[in-house]
């Protein structure tokens, strides 16, 4: 008669001395060491003094681009780290290295382009510097974040391949992130009945949130894909097809959980960042459940 019964696990202690192991260590050491060069790498570029701005100016929305900047370094870690091929204690650091590096340096590319084209219509520095601007913050929180999830698809490939393959894989994914990003920004302007930029250039940090977790959302969903296949027809129409859902789930969230209220006029008239909260917080709900519905 089988005997075994799950409960003998509870008090096993194997899994936690496993912890102790030197592996882990050095791979917990050097996460910290990208971690800090990450941080020196956007102090170099960022036209701002980070202690200056969080402790000397009180400056909540570089804050939270900030937070959001460091979530996505972790995300792309940990996304390296997780690769499950082996070359050797050496190479495998060689390559979390490598292609950590090669995160950051995409997602810094990626603020760049957020920037420049998801709020193009003002100076997106002004408004985190000198307005403090909490809704340009979460929208640059967002795009982070959801970059991040793009770059960790891109560079999920084959470890059997060059390097150089992998690389310029890397860069085409991470490129038809961007633009998806860019189509998702024109198409929440087409179903918003706010003007998105005017909103935000007016620091309402409700429309920041809602648009901002909705770029996280966009992420997790086409990386979902890409993490799984190849065909950059089948991403253009799973990209089709999960944008169609957002907008219906933000109907839904509108029709349903807040039935005696407009969604829009609560995130533009009276800036309820609380509803843009449950509008984000559906989005990712959705992207994460459709991604687990993949094949």
């Amino acid at each position: 008669m089988n005997t075994y019964s799950p409960f003998h696990n509870w008090l096993n202690l194997e899994d936690v001395w496993q912890t102790t192991d030197s592996q882990i260590i050095i791979y917990l050491t050097l996460s910290v060491v990208l971690l800090s060069i990450a941080k020196l790498i956007n102090d170099w570029i960022s036209p701002y003094n980070l202690n200056e701005q969080l402790t000397t100016r009180d400056n909540k929305a570089i804050a939270l681009a900030f937070a959001g900047y460091l979530i996505s370094i972790v995300i792309i870690i940990h996304s390296v780290l997780s690769a499950s091929a082996s070359k050797g204690l050496w190479a495998d650091i060689i390559d979390t290295s490598l292609w950590s590096l090669v995160g950051i340096a995409l997602l810094q590319v990626s603020r760049f382009v957020n920037n420049k084209w998801l709020l193009h219509k003002f100076d997106v520095w002004k408004e985190l510097l000198t307005d403090k601007n909490l809704g340009a913050g979460a929208i640059q929180c967002g795009a982070y974040i959801g970059s991040a999830f793009m770059i960790k698809a891109a560079l999920y490939g084959d470890v059997e391949t060059t390097f150089l393959i992998s690389f310029i894989a890397a860069l085409v994914y991470f490129a038809i992130g961007q633009i998806a990003f860019i189509l998702l920004s024109i198409l929440y302007q087409r179903v918003s009945a706010f003007d998105l930029h005017k909103e935000i250039e007016n620091d309402n940090i409700a429309v920041g949130v809602g648009f901002g977790m909705t770029l996280i959302a966009t992420g997790i969903l086409l990386s979902g894909y890409l993490m799984k296949y190849d065909s950059f027809l089948g991403l253009a129409l799973w990209f089709i097809f999960g944008a169609f859902l957002l907008i219906v789930g933000r109907y839904l969230i509108d029709k349903i959980i807040l039935p005696k209220a407009s969604l829009d006029a609560e995130i533009s008239e009276d800036r309820n960042w609380g509803a843009a909260l449950i509008e984000g917080c559906g989005a990712i709900g959705l992207a994460l459940i459709l991604t687990a519905l993949l094949g």
